[in-house]
């Protein structure tokens, strides 16, 4: 099933935007989802509509698997590559990610249950004033010199840094420990640690089915204790970056991922590890095809550049722009009139206020790292500083904005007594 479409926002968008469904359709619902199952409650956004998880009926374990990149798109047109798994699936459903429909956001928001107004992490890159730097949100380094965690040895402090508590320490509050699955490179990274506040054990896999061994071990170890387990998994979206979600080599992907699926998780666990068990497929976003022919620098554009004090922040599908003095109005009306067919730009405290990025209460200095104007790209457009260009053509697929491909993803639900 479909969830309700999103409230219109506000905003002279196009009406080709797909808009993130905060009330109770996106990707920043499902922890509340998961904490009803589990007969807690959380701070933040309400849970998925009852049809989303009911069916499922009472639990005492809920497994959360998130496939990054696995976009309502490529799931729809590779059905055939997914074993018994989708078939056995007892809810079938479409939500919404965030804006800005980019992995960090987004990933926040699964561990929050808040919009990404309300824990701050507002896009990939991002400038900070109190450090006079922008910053990529992967690494916490500085974006003209590579130095890992760099934002931290200035002062960022992970443990607050994302200003909503998050699902592992709300879930521990009520007696229910969360364990976290991801990739070995990543798994004591900046970003992990502010996503894994009051998780009870964090483990770095080395491959996809080392993973679901490790979780299948974990879900026997525990046999009749309640938990959470979230895992996440990014080879989708690092193969679609470069070949596009049509590529030959992401079906191969999703063929692998689901297979393994099946036969290294569903049909191997004990019926003492099947016993109340709720499990999830969720993604972070999708991707668009973003073809080299459309790729759009700033430098032929001077006369908007010259509006700008720095470079854009964001990332090629949408933008943050930090204007001049006097030049906020100037640098909307350049875009919307000469490249209106490639983006839409929008005033920055307009957004906010309209909803776009989440409800109200927003996070301190969220403002600041959002700039004067956000820009949002069309079709399968980027935008480029002219930094940028030696790389720019390396990605022919990309997200972050706000077309359906970018937006909608799948949402499966199974009882894993009953496969």
């Amino acid at each position: 099933m479909n969830v309700k479409d999103a409230k219109k926002l506000n905003l002279p968008v196009p009406e080709a935007f797909c808009l993130p469904n905060y009330d109770e359709g996106s990707i920043a619902n499902v922890p509340a989802t998961v904490a009803q199952l589990l007969g807690a409650r959380i701070r933040g956004l309400s849970g998925l509509p009852e049809p989303l998880w009911q069916p499922l009926g009472d639990v005492k374990r809920v497994v959360l698997l998130t496939l990054d990149g696995f976009g309502w798109n490529l799931f729809q047109a590779r059905q055939a590559l997914l074993t018994a798994v989708s078939h056995k699936a007892t809810i079938t459903g479409q939500l919404t990610s965030i804006f800005p429909s980019t992995t960090v956001a987004a990933l926040s928001s699964l561990w929050t249950g808040s919009a990404p107004a309300q824990h701050g992490l507002v896009g990939l890159r991002l400038f900070f004033p109190e450090f006079a730097v922008s910053a990529g949100m992967l690494d916490f380094s500085p974006l003209f010199f590579k130095a890992r965690d760099a934002l931290v040895d200035a002062g960022l402090d992970p443990q607050t840094f994302l200003q909503h508590p998050g699902v592992g320490e709300q879930l521990a509050a009520a007696g229910i420990p969360t364990f976290a699955f991801k990739g070995y490179e990543i798994v004591d990274s900046v970003l992990s640690k502010m996503h894994g506040r009051g998780v009870a054990e964090s483990f770095g896999v080395m491959s996809f089915a080392d993973m679901l061994v490790q979780m299948r071990e974990l879900l026997d170890k525990r046999a009749g204790e309640s938990l959470f387990i979230n895992a996440y998994w990014p080879s989708i979206d690092t193969l679609s970056h470069y070949h596009t979600w049509q590529g030959t080599a992401v079906s191969a992907e999703v063929r692998a991922i689901f297979y393994q699926l099946q036969t290294e998780f569903l049909d191997a666990l004990t019926d003492a590890a099947r016993q109340d068990t709720a499990f999830f497929i969720v993604a972070d976003h999708g991707q668009e095809l973003t073809p080299v022919s459309q790729q759009i620098f700033l430098s032929s554009h001077p006369q908007l550049e010259q509006m700008l004090f720095m470079r854009p922040t964001g990332e090629p599908r949408v933008l943050y722009l930090y204007t001049k003095h006097g030049c906020h109005q100037a640098a909307i009306e350049y875009i919307n009139t000469h490249l209106g067919e490639a983006m839409t730009a929008v005033s920055t405290q307009e957004a906010l206020h309209a909803g776009l990025f989440g409800p109200e209460p927003f996070a301190a200095n969220v403002a600041d790292r959002l700039g004067d104007v956000v820009v949002i790209m069309r079709g399968g457009y980027t935008l480029f500083s002219e930094a940028e260009r030696p790389k720019a053509h390396k990605m022919i697929g990309r997200h972050g904005g706000m077309s359906y491909a970018e937006m909608q993803v799948p949402w499966l639900g199974f009882r894993l007594d009953g496969w």
